[in-house]
């Protein structure tokens, strides 16, 4: 690891790119901020802003409506239903870095209109052949994959536009304006499915998915920008390289990235036995609702810290009270009293999230960006994919409680290790 690292030092040292802002103070100066809706008073950005809300509900739309649809095709076999998640995710973790070069040699714009259109021709497979009868498990996990694709075009795409939106001041809150499209898409879209789902059906989920998508599409073509397409002297695969060698090389990425990683393991936790401490399906789906509102608030809250805190505390603070929550979710037993603990959560990952997004998007450089938002995307699917399955194992052959109290521990003593990380050297 150490020869792959100085191997990638030494190419990056060939490659002159200009970052985005001096990350020596990246993580102790104060970002300036001021109203939260500021980008909103730009036309582009709003019509941006509204195309995400628009394409990340559908994601959402379709993961619930196609979970339950798979419950009806088999029975309510849960290894059948669990490859739906498995089936979305994968191919994002997977895809994140090419899809992202795509988007930075093609043109940010133009990749999220092809994005949408591969959206929206899945979308309409997903609605002929349910209408026509012949869904079958193997073909819906097949689909769920390819959607997956789109995802993974769609995710660092999206995020790799929002600072070419907004100016450096305001581009935390340009982000928490993002995280808040994508934590109110958590939220709208499963109920859109499940009312569909109740009066209608699935075929109407999936057609209702299809004039969404086509609305986000219009959204994006009303912004207007020249395209900066570029054509790599050394090809695509070097492109892909090249971003992989900055990722790797930079101290400041690895830096937030490797905390996100760990952050995100010990996350997962939630997401994997939440089903288990609840049991009653109508408070689980409560239960990640309020997750999601507190989501929305923290990103209402999120320039209030972002006035008086640094990156760095920002990140931490989040980290901490986070694995706070984890330990009063292990601790309380009540349905009810457990609602506002994943009130608190929410609030606690979106400060994480957000402040982490800030970090990333503020370190690469513009040629890069989408790339970086795809190592960013890849290194959060691959925390949730492997904590997941960690905690389920830790519960299994123990409890719950301690499997989720173990990962509060983790979250803890990973914070400790490495809060003096992204703080700068007194050196030259």
């Amino acid at each position: 690891m150490l020869t792959l690292a100085l191997c990638l030092e030494s190419q990056r040292a060939d490659t002159p790119l200009q970052m985005s802002v001096d990350s020596k103070n990246l993580f102790t100066d104060r970002p300036e901020v001021t109203s939260f809706y500021e980008p909103l008073r730009d036309r582009v950005f709003r019509l941006f802003w509204s195309a995400a809300i628009v394409s990340i509900t559908v994601v959402w739309m379709h993961e619930m409506g196609t979970a339950w649809f798979m419950r009806e095709l088999t029975g309510a076999d849960p290894l059948m239903v669990s490859l739906i998640q498995a089936a979305s995710s994968l191919p994002v973790m997977l895809l994140s870095l090419p899809m992202g070069t795509l988007g930075d040699l093609w043109g940010r714009r133009r990749f999220l209109l092809a994005t949408h259109c591969w959206l929206i021709g899945n979308m309409l497979v997903f609605w002929a052949v349910t209408v026509n009868g012949s869904m079958t498990p193997s073909l819906l996990v097949f689909l769920t994959a390819l959607l997956g694709v789109g995802k993974a075009m769609l995710m660092p795409g999206l995020a790799a536009v929002i600072p070419e939106l907004v100016s450096r001041r305001a581009l935390p809150l340009g982000i928490g304006l993002y995280s808040m499209a994508n934590n109110g898409a958590r939220v709208v879209g499963p109920a859109l499915a499940g009312l569909l789902l109740l009066v209608a059906g699935i075929a109407v989920v999936y057609a209702s998915t299809i004039v969404l998508l086509f609305i986000s599409l219009l959204l994006l073509l009303g912004w207007r920008r020249p395209e900066q397409s570029v054509s790599p002297a050394g090809g695509y695969v070097a492109e892909l390289r090249a971003g992989l060698v900055y990722c790797v090389g930079e101290k400041q990425f690895r830096t937030v990235i490797g905390r996100v990683f760990v952050f995100f393991i010990c996350a997962a936790a939630v997401h994997a036995l939440l089903p288990v401490i609840v049991g009653n399906p109508a408070l689980f789906g409560i239960s990640w609702g309020a997750y999601g509102i507190g989501a929305v608030s923290g990103a209402v809250l999120f320039p209030y810290f972002s006035r008086s805190l640094s990156l760095q505390r920002q990140l931490s603070l989040g980290v901490l009270t986070h694995a706070i929550g984890l330990g009063l979710l292990a601790l309380t037993s009540d349905d009810f009293v457990r609602l506002p603990v994943m009130l608190f959560m929410g609030m606690c990952w979106f400060g994480v999230m957000s402040t982490a997004q800030v970090g990333v998007q503020a370190i690469l450089p513009g040629a890069l960006r989408a790339r970086g938002m795809g190592v960013f995307t890849m290194v959060v699917m691959a925390g949730v994919g492997l904590g997941a399955p960690l905690w389920g194992f830790v519960a299994k052959v123990s409890t719950p409680m301690t499997a989720i109290l173990s990962a509060m521990v983790l979250s803890l003593l990973a914070l400790a290790a490495t809060y003096r990380l992204g703080r700068p050297s007194k050196g030259p």
